[in-house]
């Protein structure tokens, strides 16, 4: 399929105003099939069932995997022939910074008694998984899926956890009390033992267990950096460790190190670390741990660490003052991380520091709920095309201007533009030609049925016939 007619045939996929007779009419090509899955917000009941019975595997995984379908709907693979769609089934959708909504409980249960284990290793590892679906997955025959059940329960009864660390394989007795030491602090030094020769578990546990001195030792001057790192945050390190990896001749230890609870200001300004604009910092994890109390981040967002700031940044919960003064920081990730997780950043500022971004998730801010949209037509005469995009989410925009910026000489603009339903069928009719606006075009509800059949018609996915609504094609 060429470049231009597959963004058109993804923009009619995806188009709210597609007939369902026209979905249906699209499962003949499995290509075609796919992109509805993918590009649509929702899917009509009756398209699902046919994908569900569709002889392409690719297309069944679509709907396994697809974020716009329901529970249910993805529930009708629950019996796919392919272990394949049914492991995408219990894994769920990969959603950004959200949860997919979980599965019927009748379907997890089916998929815990799959005959292959891969499937019931998916449904253990879930946190969706219903507790009593849970409750049987941890005596699975297979080890793995014993395991994955037992890592997918937020706070499994201490029964659960006394039989699992009896289990007759090792790998399961291993893999519980690694999470069980928090409870059961005898456990911790054969956890630690086993440890020591997988630097990654040593990284974890460095974070936080209560420190022996020859094991801080051991730790604050290990071979690995991202050991030493790590135990550099723990806040049971003995103080004169602390100094100690103060001057570590690793830049990352010491950034770590500058982040620790406890310290003061003028403590953290010693430490020679260095967070640049472009540094992409993990948040302290003390701080982490109380973004549900602002009272506790005050110290955090007054910080002159700049780390700390942007740590504080991702609290929902701060105070109107905090809001405030982390939005008027001087360091751009902190008012991002402000604008990205709490609902009362003013708009002028959400605007500001939209139209200042340069990263993937910009475009989010847009959906913020203060962000502002009345008077965005201000910004059609702007030099920069990222503003004049944003004329396209302004209710008040009159058409004219819709229409004259879909004409604009920057392909992103016809684009935002070629969407808005405010666009008569002539212009829709003329970007479906435009290579940078097509995919729009073809998914503005405005489109009439008679062009999306043309188009699907010109993709070799429907012939012409007699009975096809919406005119000549």
């Amino acid at each position: 399929m060429r470049d231009l007619v597959c963004e058109q045939v993804r923009g009619v996929a995806g188009n709210p105003a597609t007939p369902s007779e026209l979905l249906l009419r699209m499962l003949d090509d499995s290509d075609a099939a796919v992109a509805v899955l993918i590009f649509r917000n929702t899917l009509p009941d009756e398209f699902c069932a046919a994908v569900a019975a569709h002889p392409d595997r690719r297309v069944r995984a679509a709907l396994a995997d697809s974020s716009s379908a329901t529970p249910q709907q993805r529930a009708l693979l629950v019996d796919d022939p392919a272990p394949m769609v049914r492991i995408l089934l219990a894994h769920g959708p990969e959603l950004f910074r959200a949860t997919p909504a979980p599965l019927p409980e009748e379907a997890y249960a089916r998929l815990a008694a799959d005959p292959d284990h891969r499937v019931r290793d998916e449904v253990a590892g879930s946190r969706q998984c219903p507790v009593d679906v849970r409750a049987r997955m941890v005596e699975d025959p297979d080890p793995e899926v014993r395991v994955s059940g037992y890592a997918g329960w937020a706070d499994p009864p201490e029964g659960i956890t006394d039989r699992l660390l009896a289990d007759p394989d090792p790998r399961v007795r291993d893999a519980v009390a690694r999470r069980a030491w928090r409870r059961r602090p005898e456990l911790l030094a054969g956890v630690l033992d086993e440890a020591w020769s997988d630097p990654w578990w040593l990284r974890d546990l460095a974070v936080e267990i209560p420190l022996a001195r020859a094991t801080a030792e051991r730790l604050a001057r290990h071979q690995d950096r991202d050991v030493r790192a790590a135990v550099a945050e723990n806040p049971h390190l003995p103080r004169d460790l602390v100094q100690e990896l103060a001057t570590d001749p690793d830049p990352t230890v010491r950034l770590r190190l500058s982040l620790r609870p406890g310290l003061s200001e003028a403590e953290r300004a010693a430490i020679d670390y260095e967070v640049r604009p472009e540094t992409r910092l993990r948040p302290a994890r003390w701080v982490l741990d109380r973004l549900g109390d602002p009272d506790a981040l005050d110290g955090a967002v007054r910080s002159a660490h700049v780390g700390l700031r942007r740590s504080a940044a991702y609290s929902p919960s701060l105070r109107p003052d905090q809001v405030a003064r982390l939005a008027g920081d001087d360091d751009f990730a902190v008012r991002l991380l402000l604008c990205e997780n709490h609902d009362e950043v003013p708009g002028e500022v959400l605007l500001a520091t939209y139209l200042e971004a340069r990263v993937i998730t910009a475009s989010m801010l847009i959906a913020r709920p203060r962000f502002p949209r009345v008077g965005l037509a201000r910004l059609a005469d702007s030099a920069d095309p990222r503003a004049r995009m944003l004329v396209r989410h302004d209710p008040e925009a009159p058409a004219g201007l819709i229409d004259r910026l879909s004409r604009d000489g920057d392909g992103g603009v016809r684009s935002r533009m070629a969407s808005d339903p405010r666009l008569g069928a002539g212009r829709l009719a003329e970007l479906l030609d435009d290579p940078a606006a097509a995919g729009s075009a073809a998914g503005n509800p405005n489109l009439p049925v008679a062009l999306m059949e043309r188009i699907l018609a010109g993709a070799g996915i429907l012939r012409a016939s007699a009975g096809s609504a919406g005119g000549e094609v």
